[in-house]
C-alpha cells in the first residue's frame, strides 16, 4: 500500500463519517434530538481523566467543540457540588461519563428529578429551569452539548 492508498482511504472513510454524522441531516431530527445524539456519542468515547491533570475543587467547564449548529463542553463536578437554577435559551443534552448527577426541571406543575450514572444521556428542554448536583463521592464528569448562544 503506498502513501496515496492511505490517504485515498482515509479521506474516502472522513466523508462517509461526515455524512453519517447526525448534524448532516438536523432537519430531520426533532428539538434537541441532534443535540442528544452529539453529547452520547462524545461522551461514549470520552475518557474522564483525559480532560483534567487532578479532582477540581469548583465546577469547571471546557469547550471543546464549536460549530454553527452546537457547542460541546466537558464539564467536572467536585463531589457534593450543585450549580444554581438556571434556564438555558435552547436545548441542552448531556451524557453522564463517569460519576452521577442529579437533573431537577422544575415546570409550573411540580418538581421532576432524575438521577444519571455514567452512561445515561439527557435532555433539557429549552426555558425550563433546573439545577445539576453531583451526588458521586467522586469528581462527575459529563459531555454538554448545546446551542450557541
Amino acid at each position: 500500500m503506498t502513501p496515496t492508498d492511505v490517504d485515498d482511504t482515509t479521506s474516502w472513510q472522513r466523508v462517509a463519517s461526515r455524512a453519517a454524522h447526525p448534524s448532516a441531516v438536523p432537519e430531520l431530527l426533532g428539538p434537541g434530538e441532534l443535540l442528544l445524539e452529539i453529547a452520547a456519542g462524545l461522551g461514549r468515547v470520552t475518557v474522564p481523566f483525559d480532560f483534567t491533570a487532578a479532582p477540581p475543587q469548583a465546577l469547571t467547564r471546557e469547550l471543546v467543540l464549536t460549530t454553527p449548529i452546537y457547542d460541546v463542553w466537558v464539564m467536572h463536578w467536585p463531589a457534593g457540588e450543585a450549580a444554581d437554577l438556571h434556564v438555558h435559551q435552547h436545548h441542552v443534552a448531556f451524557h453522564v461519563v463517569s460519576g452521577e448527577l442529579v437533573d431537577e426541571q422544575h415546570t409550573l406543575r411540580d418538581v421532576r428529578r432524575r438521577t444519571l450514572a455514567a452512561g445515561d444521556t439527557a435532555l433539557v428542554p429549552a426555558a425550563t429551569p433546573h439545577r445539576m448536583t453531583s451526588t458521586a463521592a467522586t469528581t462527575t464528569v459529563h459531555v454538554h452539548a448545546k446551542d450557541p448562544e
